[in-house]
């Protein structure tokens, strides 16, 4: 498959983990957007490894699946673009802990790929940091152009602050972490500021995981907009683990649609994700 070979032509042997998943959903063909339960759902990931001088791991995915009659740039091919990215930059380093760069299956149907991606790392590895890339390429530095969840300001007054003073441009790329993953996040965030420029990178630490808030803010709609894709699998088993998105449907109007198409993506922004992850892996990598 086109992943594996892009992979191994980067210098990294990939396999194929097939797996199934019983008692899951499945796209319903007969009502398009919408799914039916089915007794077994197949999928399969893609992984590869460049072992380091220690097992333990620092992993980077991408899902590689969309929902049916989108287009799939953004979402998520931006996020497999700047995975194979990494690849070709870290090909010829050698690196004291190892790089798992995963492109996993079915995140449209409740996380499965990655669930699976944990587990398998749990049995045969430790994990530093995961980076999880989930649509990076849509950029628009037209005012008004980045929406947010109802009630996000009152979170992150100081974030959601500097936005608005620059007329709320989508332009930025949003880092959602929890404190245990702020080592890897304000990490990457230095380094996307110093690839990208210091306003490429806004930080915010997932709103469950904040001090006084926690169980309570799972009720909150709005904590749902930061558990939506293959972060969420890491957080669950207590993993370290990042968001990098430019926050889907608050910004792109094509999410979801047949018009998600190349054309529409800034791919200096997927460049400049790709080279700032590289060198926050080899950041981490040293400590």
């Amino acid at each position: 498959m086109l992943l594996r070979d892009e992979l191994a032509a980067a210098g990294w042997p990939a396999r194929l983990h097939g797996f199934t998943v019983r008692g899951a959903n499945d796209w319903d063909p007969a009502r398009p957007g919408r799914t039916e339960p089915v007794a077994e759902l197949p999928g399969v990931n893609v992984v590869a490894v460049k072992e380091g001088e220690r097992p333990d791991a620092l992993v980077v995915l991408a899902h590689a699946d969309t929902v049916p009659g989108s287009g799939g740039a953004d979402d998520n091919g931006s996020g497999l673009a700047a995975l194979v990215e990494v690849a070709r930059l870290l090909a010829p380093e050698r690196m004291r802990l190892s790089v798992v760069l995963a492109a996993v299956d079915h995140e449209e149907h409740g996380f499965s790929g990655s669930r699976q991606l944990v587990a398998w790392l749990a049995a045969r590895r430790p994990v530093r940091a995961a980076y999880v890339f989930e649509m990076l390429g849509y950029v628009s530095a037209e005012p008004g152009s980045q929406r947010l969840p109802p009630g996000v300001g009152a979170l992150y007054r100081g974030q959601v602050g500097r936005l608005r003073a620059r007329g709320m441009p989508g332009d930025f790329l949003a880092l959602i972490h929890q404190k245990r993953s702020r080592l890897a996040a304000t990490c990457l965030a230095s380094c996307l500021a110093e690839v990208a420029g210091p306003r490429a990178p806004v930080l915010l630490r997932a709103p469950t995981d904040l001090p006084g808030l926690g169980v309570a803010a799972r009720r909150v709609a709005m904590a749902r907009d930061f558990a939506r894709s293959d972060h969420v699998p890491f957080w669950e088993a207590r993993l370290p683990a990042v968001q990098v998105t430019d926050t889907a449907n608050f910004r792109n109007p094509h999410y979801h649609r047949a018009s998600d198409l190349a054309e529409t993506l800034d791919y200096g922004r997927i460049a400049d994700v790709a080279a700032a992850t590289a060198l926050a892996l080899l950041v981490l990598s040293g400590l």
